[in-house]
């Protein structure tokens, strides 16, 4: 019990300091062609849908449920979450496992340090989370306001030498419309499309020893090196989603959501902070003497970021006010499962498939459990009059196929007024 109230202490701690994490994070201008190659579409961190093992495309009824499928705005009603900050961390078993704690109680930040890095395996992963968005839905209207800054590792071998710390920041905001088509006295169709404005930042690579040796140094003068001395890059998408809710009796949704069209980012790669503030916001964050060309090093270059097709089968029974249960079935990429055939069809369909269930109690709790890859996810929701808090613990898988790098994550999300 006293190790988990002091991770707790410690997510906090790196809440308020995750500011000063993205500004010596990094973005690595030399592999640049990867990001070229693929992108990642950007979606806010949705505790409930995580815990859920990522299924619910037809889940209704919640403030969120129309970013994932633009179809669920139709008869959405008046909603609305004021600012609510959802903190994820990464590896928690691994780092209860370990020694860091004590290191922490005997006083040695360097020892401490270590033990976390070790908890940081081969490849690509997750560190930290922090995101705060709003939203409302009025009618059949619904606005979203989100920020998000993820704090991400690389590392090349299995030494923690090689460790790298990526930074991206991410702003969006998105706008969704829906309308119901009525067909029969228990059947209708819901149709949706939203239109989301995501902006994209990265700072230049800089590994976890370079960073290590900078704050130890007296010297070091951060706002010179991450201000005027650091390369960034950073640009913009404006992708659209389309979403169809097919209701039929007896509670059961089938839903189909055309995710990410147009989702291209365009880039530009700067010389530092100060010259993209100048060229972009038209005046520099921080004064300096520094004469040289602000045009940006590279401009309009693209990442790929290619769309997606979902479907999904959702049921919610109405067996009264105070059970409501929810089941819900997703394959996501439907399209990435054309041509397979025998065993390649069956692979992907279970590295695609996402299952989820939740019960809402009294209106007041919620439970759910999911199944992702085979990984399990358990969630819960608590209204507290004005006060909402969701709770999630689930693991997601990092490498090529299932089980070579599953990395499991604790979120716990904060809001007024939301549901």
């Amino acid at each position: 019990m006293k190790k988990i109230t002091i991770l707790l202490v410690v997510v906090m701690l790196i809440v308020g300091m995750s500011g000063a994490f993205a500004a010596v994070s990094v973005y690595d201008p030399a592999t640049v062609e990867r990001y070229k190659a693929a992108g990642e579409p950007f979606q806010g961190t949705s505790v409930r849908v995580l815990s859920m093992g990522g299924a619910g495309l037809g889940v209704r009824g919640y403030y969120d449920s129309w970013l994932m499928n633009p179809a669920n705005a139709a008869k959405a009603g008046f909603k609305f979450s004021l600012p609510a900050v959802t903190v994820t961390a990464y590896n928690p078993v691994k780092i209860l496992e370990s020694q860091m704690f004590d290191k922490i109680e005997d006083d040695d930040p360097a020892g401490a340090a270590a033990e976390f890095l070790k908890t940081i395996t081969q490849g690509y992963g997750d560190i930290l989370t922090t995101d705060v968005s709003m939203g409302m839905s009025f009618g059949s209207f619904a606005l979203s306001l989100e920020a998000q800054e993820r704090l991400m590792s690389f590392q090349k071998t299995a030494d923690s030498s090689s460790l790298n710390l990526i930074a991206q920041v991410t702003t969006a905001a998105t706008a969704g419309f829906g309308f119901r088509i009525n067909l029969a006295q228990s059947m209708s169709i819901d149709l949706g499309v939203s239109a989301k404005a995501v902006y994209k930042a990265y700072l230049k690579a800089q590994s976890a020893s370079t960073l290590t040796s900078a704050v130890s140094d007296e010297n070091f003068d951060p706002a010179v090196t991450f201000l005027n001395e650091t390369p960034l890059i950073a640009g913009y998408a404006l992708p659209i989603s389309a979403g169809v809710n097919l209701n039929l009796p007896f509670g059961l949704t089938v839903s189909t959501v055309a995710k990410n069209i147009n989702g291209n980012y365009t880039m530009n790669t700067y010389n530092s902070v100060n010259d993209w503030a100048e060229e972009v916001l038209g005046e520099r964050i921080a004064g300096d003497d520094d004469d040289a060309s602000t045009a940006p090093i590279e401009t309009d270059w693209t990442i790929e970021s290619p769309w997606r097709l979902d479907a999904g089968l959702t049921w919610k029974p109405n067996i009264g006010s105070l059970i409501r249960p929810i089941i819900a079935v997703d394959v996501v990429d439907v399209m990435a499962m054309s041509g397979k055939t025998g065993d390649d069809l069956t692979r992907a369909f279970f590295e695609q498939t996402r299952l989820g269930a939740s019960v809402r109690l009294l209106s007041l709790l919620d439970f759910r459990y999911g199944l992702n890859k085979g990984y399990q996810s358990i969630g819960v929701g608590f209204d507290l009059l004005i006060f909402h808090i969701d709770a999630a613990y689930y693991t997601q898988e990092y490498g090529p196929s299932i089980g070579d790098k599953p990395i499991d994550a604790l979120s716990l999300r904060f809001s007024l007024f939301s549901r």
